[in-house]
C-alpha cells in the first residue's frame, strides 16, 4: 500500500510540475493591429483601414498540451484610427468621428475583449483559436487563425487573422458618414503582436 501511495504522489507531482510559459501582450512599435471593411457599389475595391494603438493581454502557452493554452485580449476602442489614403481630409474626419462615436460608441463601451475557449494546434507553429469576442457588450463566438514565431525564448511574435459580421454585434459601418455609399457586412482583423515572457506558471 505504501508503494502505491508513493507512486501516486510521484505521478501527481509530475502533473503538478508541468509548466506553462506566460507572456504579456503590450502595445509597442513592432505591434500592428488592423481592421478593414470593404466598400460596395461605386467604390467597390476600396476599403476602410483602421488601426488600434492601445491594448493589453495575456498568453499562456503549455508546450506539452497546446490545447490547455489560453489567451485573453483587450483593445481600447477609443484608440481606433482611420488610415484611409483615398478619402478627402473632410471625409476622413467624418469616418474617424463616426467610427469612434457611432460604430464603436467608445465612450460607452471602452473595451473590445476576446477570451479563448479552445485552442487546436494545426502544425508546428499554426493554431486555430476559438473564443468569445465582445464588442459593445455583445458577445459572440469567434475563430482566430494564428501563428507563433520564436516561442521557445523570452519573447515571441503572434500573427493572426479573423473575420466577423458587423450585424452580429449590432455595428453600423461608416456608410452614414459618406452618404449612400455602401459597405460590406464583414470586417477583417489582421494583427502582429509582440509578446514578452513574464513568469512560468505551474498548472
Amino acid at each position: 500500500m505504501t508503494n502505491r501511495k508513493t507512486l501516486f504522489l510521484i505521478l501527481l507531482m509530475g502533473v503538478a510540475s508541468s509548466e506553462a510559459r506566460v507572456y504579456d501582450l503590450r502595445a509597442g512599435d513592432q505591434a500592428r493591429l488592423e481592421l478593414t471593411v470593404e466598400k460596395t457599389g461605386l467604390l467597390s475595391g476600396k476599403r476602410h483601414l483602421f488601426t488600434f494603438s492601445q491594448y493589453e493581454g495575456t498568453l499562456r502557452i503549455n508546450g506539452d498540451r497546446p490545447e490547455a493554452s489560453t489567451v485573453s485580449f483587450s483593445l481600447h476602442a477609443e484608440t481606433i484610427l482611420c488610415r484611409d489614403t483615398w478619402l478627402s481630409a473632410k471625409d476622413l474626419r467624418k469616418v474617424q468621428e463616426y467610427a469612434v462615436k457611432d460604430m464603436l460608441a467608445a465612450d460607452k463601451y471602452p473595451q473590445i475583449n476576446f477570451r479563448s475557449t479552445a485552442i487546436r494546434k494545426v502544425d508546428a507553429s499554426r493554431y486555430e483559436v476559438e473564443g468569445i469576442l465582445t464588442i459593445r457588450d455583445v458577445s459572440k463566438p469567434a475563430m482566430v487563425a494564428a501563428s507563433l514565431t520564436g516561442g521557445s525564448g523570452e519573447s515571441l511574435s503572434i500573427e493572426g487573422t479573423a473575420r466577423i459580421r458587423l450585424t452580429d454585434f449590432g455595428l453600423k459601418p461608416p456608410t452614414a458618414a459618406l452618404g449612400t455609399i455602401g459597405t460590406k457586412n464583414e470586417m477583417a482583423f489582421h494583427f502582429v503582436l509582440p509578446a514578452t515572457s513574464s513568469i512560468a506558471a505551474r498548472e
